[in-house]
C-alpha cells in the first residue's frame, strides 16, 4: 500500500522538525518520554557525550563566575577612580608639593610656573619641573678618600719618581739597593713614618 500525499507531507514535516536545530532536541525528548523504546540520534553517543557535557556545563559556570568577578572589580576601579577624580584642588597641590619634597620657596615657584603657563590642571608636572631646576647641591667635602692623590708622581712632577716612568724596571733595580743598604731608614721614608 502506497502512502497518501498527506501521509508523505507528514512524514516530510516531521522528518524536517525532528532533525531542526532550534526545536528537534524537545520533540525527542518529548517522543522518548511517549515512547521510551524510540532512537534519537544522540541514543547511542549519549553515556560518551555526558561526560564533556558536564565539563562543559562547569567551564560555563566558571567563566560565568569570573565574568561577575570582573564585573565587579571594574565597578570597584571605576568608584576609586571617581574618588581620585574628586580630590579638591588643594589637596592636588598638596600632593605634587609632598612628592616632590619642595620648600614653601619651591611650592610658591611651582604656584607662579603654573600661573605663567596657564595650565592649572597638572600640578605635578609643574612641581617636577621646579624640582628639576633646582637640583640639590652637593654634599660638602670629599665623598671618598683623598681627592689629590699624587700616585707614582703622575700629578706633580718629582725627580725621584721621573726614572720609574722612563724605565720601571731601571727604577725597580734602584729602589731595591736602597731597601738593602737600610731596609728600616727605607720603610720610615717610604711610608712617612721617619
Amino acid at each position: 500500500m502506497d502512502a497518501t500525499e498527506h501521509q508523505m507531507r507528514a512524514a516530510q514535516l516531521i522528518d524536517e522538525l525532528w532533525n531542526d536545530p532550534d526545536i528537534g532536541a524537545r520533540i525527542q525528548a518529548k517522543a522518548k518520554e511517549k515512547f521510551p523504546d524510540v532512537r534519537t540520534p544522540d541514543t547511542g553517543l549519549a553515556p560518551h557525550l555526558d561526560p564533556f557535557r558536564k565539563q562543559l556545563e562547569a567551564q560555563q559556570e566558571e567563566m560565568k563566575k569570573l565574568r561577575e568577578e570582573l564585573s565587579e572589580r571594574d565597578k570597584k576601579d571605576k568608584e576609586r577612580q571617581e574618588a581620585a577624580d574628586k580630590l579638591t584642588y588643594e589637596q592636588k597641590l598638596a600632593a605634587a608639593r609632598d612628592a616632590f619634597r619642595l620648600t614653601d620657596e619651591g611650592y610658591q615657584k611651582m604656584l607662579d610656573h603654573m600661573k605663567a603657563t596657564s595650565n592649572y590642571h597638572d600640578a605635578m608636572g609643574a612641581a617636577a619641573f621646579i624640582a628639576s631646576q633646582n637640583p640639590p647641591p652637593p654634599p660638602p667635602g670629599p665623598s671618598f678618600g683623598p681627592q689629590h692623590l699624587n700616585l707614582f708622581g703622575s700629578k706633580n712632577l718629582d725627580e725621584s719618581l721621573a726614572l720609574l716612568h722612563r724605565d720601571p724596571e731601571a727604577y725597580r733595580d734602584a729602589e731595591l739597593t736602597e731597601f738593602f743598604k737600610n731596609p728600616d731608614k727605607y720603610v720610615a721614608e717610604t711610608l712617612g713614618n721617619a
